[in-house]
């Protein structure tokens, strides 16, 4: 089999890391060929171990050195299907490029399956029309959670074939999980992290409010907040109105994110919106117990009580700014309700509940110790990366296969 993947690879993040991890399984090597097609460039750093598992990479955007201008349209999605032409692959599969018209026009004149990887496009916002075409054109979902395929269900009202293949855990976060225990945090001293892209969507804004309400109440904590965005310098001035700054530190992008779980006694993730979470299945993979918003895929990826928490989003949006939140470019307008299987307008957890739920987990050792020895049986029962190779790999061959 040969597959023709379109992605953009110009940041790397989680999408972009799972397609590396998908690159390197063995399910995905020989007889199995890769073809890539992607933006405007592959970020250096996943750039040289992306390309031994390609036989061509080549952009879309441009021919024969020259960049293709947006408009007129056409000359891309006649480049897009020259690519997928020449490719002569058995399936064209989008990694959460939703609504793209030239994939819809590169699949019809080179009668090539499309397939789609569903991991956050469906959250966005796209032309109504170009959304049909794209899924009449889709030979089958592939969805890394429930939320996740009923957000492409109720939001767009696709109704072809949809598989979910629960998101896994890359394997060398595993292996490293699976290595040397986790370390003292800071002494006596609770140590709450937060990994995310400092963008208002993933409320690290809340996380802030949430270690202030913890400190007033006298549990000693502090906040590490592993990765940059475009929201860091707001963020950085509203640790200081917070009276923060001795019990916050902003650690920017961290490599070495094996060590950053190790030193944790907790995760917090604080998202408006999250298709899975990487972040807080990987956390449990190193025994750190999770307190998530109880929206969209999160609530899939812990066990409620027994692994972490899960906190109700019942804050209206409109107050959000008062926390330090404002709407960005990546929000979007409805999320999915796990509790009543339906779409809902965002908002948001409040901090103090925030902090009711780590305080319940921090103030009871043995509660905590407990919470981190399911973590990490959950996380190797459930989100095994075989599995989900396994699953994905069956789901392109069983869409290839239909007519």
């Amino acid at each position: 089999m040969k597959i023709v993947h379109r992605i953009n690879l110009d940041v790397a993040g989680g999408v972009e890391n799972q397609f590396l991890a998908f690159l390197q399984h063995p399910l995905a090597k020989a007889p199995v060929r890769h073809d890539l097609i992607y933006a405007s460039g592959i970020v250096a750093s996943l750039a040289d171990e992306i390309r031994p598992h390609i036989d061509h990479a080549t952009s879309y955007k441009r021919w024969r050195g020259v960049k293709l201008p947006r408009r007129p349209q056409r000359l891309r999605e006649a480049r897009m299907a020259a690519l997928v032409e020449a490719s002569a692959a058995d399936v064209l599969l989008s990694w959460s490029g939703f609504a793209r018209e030239a994939l819809v026009v590169a699949a019809r004149q080179t009668k090539t399956p499309l397939v789609y990887r569903e991991g956050g496009g469906a959250w966005f916002e796209h032309d109504p029309d170009a959304a049909e075409r794209f899924m009449k054109e889709m030979r089958g979902a592939i969805c890394n959670t429930r939320a996740s395929m009923r957000m492409l269900q109720l939001k767009w009202g696709y109704s072809g074939p949809a598989k979910v293949c629960m998101g896994g855990i890359r394997p060398l976060v595993m292996a490293a999980a699976d290595g040397s225990g986790r370390t003292a945090a800071c002494g006596e001293r609770k140590r709450i992290g937060v990994a995310a892209r400092l963008a208002s969507e993933k409320g690290v804004c809340l996380a802030l409010h949430t270690l202030k309400h913890l400190r007033d109440a006298g549990l000693d904590c502090v906040l590490d907040i592993a990765g940059d965005g475009p929201d860091r310098a707001a963020l950085e001035s509203l640790a200081e109105d917070l009276a923060l700054e001795d019990s916050v530190r902003f650690r920017g992008l961290v490599r070495d994110m094996p060590a950053f779980y190790r030193s944790l006694d907790l995760l917090l993730h604080p998202a408006l919106q999250e298709p899975l979470g990487n972040v807080t299945i990987e956390a449990q993979a190193f025994g750190v117990p999770v307190v998530a918003t109880r929206v969209d895929g999160m609530a899939e990826t812990i066990l409620e009580d027994q692994t972490g928490r899960t906190v109700a989003a019942d804050q209206p949006y409109s107050r959000y700014p008062k926390f330090g939140g404002a709407r960005s470019v990546m929000q979007s307008a409805r999320v999915y309700d796990p509790d009543t299987d339906a779409l809902r307008p965002v908002d948001f957890a409040h901090p103090q509940a925030l902090a009711d739920a780590v305080a319940d987990i921090l103030g009871d050792a043995g509660r905590a110790q407990a919470m981190s020895a399911t973590a990490r049986a959950h996380a190797r029962k459930t989100f095994s990366f075989d599995r989900y190779m396994a699953g994905f790999m069956d789901s392109i061959k069983e869409y290839v296969a239909t007519e």
